[in-house]
């Protein structure tokens, strides 16, 4: 290699020139000399036209010193067979270009990430202060070194923002790493502005793990900043904070006049995002929690050493009776952290002949069809009712009395608002007679599904919950889907993905009530929590408590990590048939049932308490798999999760049960990004 033997020639002294990379018009080597010297030398290959660009370099490189921008250490000229070339020597940074760091897979955290944007603006600053702009700040420039830090380099580009002499357009750049006035119909060569906008498309990338344009040709990719409008970056990942997605949203800005017009208040307005993340209680770092839900099935989760292995983030429990009630906190014993009893207090809305035995044997249970209450003192007698019955089988979290509410019954919202308040106050007057008894009350909203995708009505609901103090939202939706499916409706998806961002702004948890297993979405999405069980009723919302209550027809199903979802047992059976691997299951539960009986027909009470273990520990372990990853990671970790299940369905042979197609994968897609 020519340029190789040049570099030789200029550090003759050198032990080691190794090649760091070539370029349109040079290539770059490190040289290390036996007295310790280690740095970056560039030569300019002399039959390309880069005398201009050098000139830029080394004018941008001697007018910035600064921690953030490669080190300018001296310039010169070599002859080498005839021909002169000339030189750059600079600091040599060892590390990785930020985009090969985000592309082999290392996350960074919030504070992680707004910690490199930070360095790339002031480093760039230095650059701005110095009259000069970059103009390819792609992540290909930005090097990350093995302490964290960011060094910019690769200053060929770099335009003093006074320079007149350059023309020529269009300007020269990186594809798809460029700003809308360079690419658009009145291209410019753009100042520190446009700078500013292809940072804010790094930190899009660092914070959402998502490049920010999509793109199949070179000209799309070229053409993107001016024709497309990233999505607000909260919408791929919950966990970031408005006022830092704000920030990201103007420094993206088409026109330059609507980015941040002063280097100095862009900087200060980062800074001060860093602080807020910095603050433990502001660090959105909260661990996805798996409940277990248990209804009158409880054979599986009694089974010797099941919860103990398990290992569930804790159980809900209906009240069945008080007998069974305490039977089941038994269980917790065995490796469950949180203890609590869902009092299906909706239920009390329900027509007396329409309720539950277990229900009715409850005090609060009792008495004609609930519409309302008359008085503060009648909603206070019934709240002390629902909170006796758990206090008596001492649970570590209460469940405030909730209702039921359909589309436009908004009283009932209000009411399930009015019971939280008052069951924290009951719980507050009995503090004395409770020495070092303290039971968080989580708040219960149950909503029709109308008010997440109608507008108007989530902006009611959102008001209504922003309207209080609340410790944590345990959120329960009827939808409409078939029974163990997976929620696949777009616009309950997206209400859910609103609601999630306005309450973490609230800095309130939300735990996903009853929902089968786009409950694990939901966590990716931002959700605390999510409960789930073995029985339909247990994976959505009842329907109008005023209806009667019809189950269908009972059918084995079996959970399928690979597509995501709960299939019969007879369609898998039949996958099986046709891809074995492909929907191999790993638990050992699964394995036990598989070689007894391989056709899963005719299952015994034993057998179906090994499928129901199954299921659970399938969906566990990929919560745990989830929990595993940062914020960011798991909007990234979860979409794989879905291309994998959406990869495997197209393998697979037509399902043909009810519930068991792969459409609602398209939505989930969508409501990750």
């Amino acid at each position: 290699m020519k340029l190789e033997k040049v570099a030789a020639e200029v550090a003759p002294a050198a032990t080691s020139c190794t090649h760091l990379g070539t370029g349109g018009f040079a290539s770059t080597f490190r040289i290390q000399t036996v007295d310790g010297d280690d740095y970056a030398l560039k030569i300019v290959d002399a039959a390309q036209a880069g005398a201009e660009r050098t000139d830029r370099e080394l004018s941008a490189l001697e007018r910035v010193a600064h921690p953030n921008v490669v080190g300018y250490q001296g310039t010169g000229t070599q002859v080498f067979e005839g021909v002169t070339y000339r030189w750059l020597k600079m600091d040599f940074v060892a590390g990785d270009t930020l985009g090969n760091v985000i592309k082999g897979g290392q996350k960074f955290n919030l504070i992680e990430a707004v910690d490199l944007v930070r360095q790339a603006v002031e480093g760039a600053a230095a650059l701005w202060h110095a009259q000069t702009s970059h103009r390819d700040l792609t992540p290909n420039n930005l090097m990350i070194t093995p302490a964290g830090d960011l060094v910019i380099v690769d200053l060929g580009m770099a335009r003093a923002l006074d320079d007149k002499t350059i023309t020529t357009l269009p300007t020269p750049g990186t594809p798809g790493w460029m700003s809308p006035e360079q690419v658009g119909a009145n291209q410019t060569h753009g100042d520190w502005r446009s700078d500013q906008f292809v940072l804010g498309l790094n930190a899009y990338w660092l914070l959402t793990g998502s490049l920010p344009f999509t793109y199949r040709t070179p000209y799309e990719a070229w053409m993107a900043p001016d024709r497309q409008t990233p999505r607000n970056p909260r919408d791929l990942n919950p966990a970031i904070p408005t006022a830092l997605a704000d920030l990201v949203m103007k420094m993206l800005a088409k026109a330059p006049h609507r980015r941040f017009l002063k280097a100095a208040k862009l900087i200060d307005d980062i800074e001060r995002i860093a602080a807020a993340l910095s603050i433990p209680e502001h660090a959105p770092q909260t661990t996805p929690q798996f409940l277990l839900a248990i209804g009158d099935k409880k054979s599986f989760a009694s089974a010797p050493g099941f919860l103990k292995s398990l290992r569930p983030d804790g159980i809900v429990i209906e009240p069945r009776s008080k007998d069974r009630v305490s039977e089941f906190m038994a269980l917790t014993d065995a490796g469950a952290t949180e203890r609590i009893i869902d009092p299906c207090t909706y239920l009390s809305r329900s027509p007396i002949n329409h309720r539950p035995a277990y229900i009715q044997r409850q005090d609060y249970g009792k008495g004609p069809n609930l519409t309302g209450f008359a008085s503060p003192i009648d909603r206070e007698a019934y709240c002390a009712l629902a909170l006796d019955m758990q206090l008596e089988a001492a649970p570590s979290i209460v469940l405030a009395p909730y209702f039921f509410a359909a589309n436009g019954e908004s009283s009932w919202i209000t009411e399930s608002l009015l019971c939280a308040s008052t069951t924290v106050d009951l719980l507050e007057r009995r503090a004395p007679d409770r020495e070092g008894v303290l039971e968080r009350v989580w708040t219960t909203v149950a909503v029709a599904q109308a008010w997440l995708t109608q507008d108007d009505a989530r902006d009611q609901l959102l008001t209504m919950l922003t309207s209080q103090p609340i410790d944590t939202l345990h959120l329960l939706v009827r939808t409409n889907q078939p029974p163990f499916a997976p929620l696949g409706d777009s616009g309950v998806l997206n209400g859910l993905t609103d609601v999630l961002s306005v309450m973490r702004e609230f800095e309130v948890p939300v735990v996903l009530g009853r929902r089968a297993s786009e409950g694990l979405l939901g966590l990716a999405l931002g959700a605390t929590g999510w409960t789930t069980g073995v029985s339909g009723v247990q994976m959505n919302m009842s329907s109008h408590p005023e209806s009667p209550q019809r189950g269908g027809p009972p059918q084995d199903r079996i959970y399928v990590p690979q597509l995501l979802t709960y299939v019969t047992t007879s369609t898998y059976v039949q996958f099986v048939s046709a891809e074995p691997d492909l929907v191999d299951l790993d638990t050992a539960a699964a394995r036990t049932l598989l070689s007894a009986t391989p056709t899963l027909d005719s299952l015994s009470t034993e057998q179906r308490v090994l499928l129901l273990q199954h299921n659970i520990t399938a969906m566990r372990n990929q919560v745990s798999e989830l929990a595993g990853q940062d914020t960011a990671g798991r909007i990234s970790h979860m979409r794989d999760l879905v291309l994998t299940a959406q990869s495997t369905f197209g393998s697979l042979p037509a399902p043909a049960g009810p519930g068991e197609s792969a459409a609602y994968l398209s939505a989930w897609s969508t409501a990750l990004g």
